[in-house]
């Protein structure tokens, strides 16, 4: 008697555990999948951007969405800039909106390392949230990322670093290689 109390005790609260958390198991990011690009919370100038998300596993289906998030501004909703965000986050419901750029996707892994792809365009200075969400056979989310992309304007210095003859072309590529093949 004296051993099957805490045998007892330790089941509950196995059980107890499972049942807390197991709803929330979705959350969690999938370690089969991987946002390559464009980098999170880094600020880029940019008036479009690619989405590049890289599977590892056959057969993964994957959903990916993008949206603009947006603030409350007197009658009127505004993009979120930025030096914003911290404000943003500490706003009621009612006062944040996000504004779809991209209506959710769905892909599904061919190979052990396939890639989703999709380029945004005629994006304005503002925080972009980028959502990927793996699915099950029932097409229901299993895992969630969210990603916080910052845009910002283009400052007189960075349009003389823009328009001089060096292209950063090369270095765009090296840091997107190096992010593909880093995981």
């Amino acid at each position: 008697m004296g051993r099957l109390i805490p045998r007892l005790a330790l089941s509950l609260a196995a059980l107890l555990a499972i049942g807390l958390f197991a709803p929330f198991s979705f959350a969690l990011p999938d370690p089969a999948v991987t946002l390559v690009s464009p980098p999170e919370n880094e600020a880029i100038v940019t008036n479009n951007f690619l989405i590049s998300v890289k599977v590892t596993q056959p057969g993964k289906a994957i959903s990916v969405s993008a949206e603009e998030l947006r603030q409350k501004s007197g009658d009127k909703w505004v993009s979120v800039k930025p030096e914003e965000l911290e404000e943003f986050d500490k706003k009621k419901d009612e006062e944040k909106s996000a504004l779809a750029v991209m209506e959710a996707e769905s892909f599904e892994s061919k190979g052990s390392v396939s890639f989703y792809t999709r380029k945004i365009e005629n994006i304005t200075p503002g925080v972009y949230l980028i959502r990927v969400e793996t699915l099950d056979a029932a097409g229901k989310a299993v895992y969630s990322k969210e990603s916080r992309i910052l845009v910002k304007e283009k400052t007189e210095e960075e349009t003389k670093v823009f328009d001089s003859q060096k292209s950063g072309t090369s270095q765009f590529l090296q840091s997107l290689l190096s992010k593909i093949f880093k995981s």
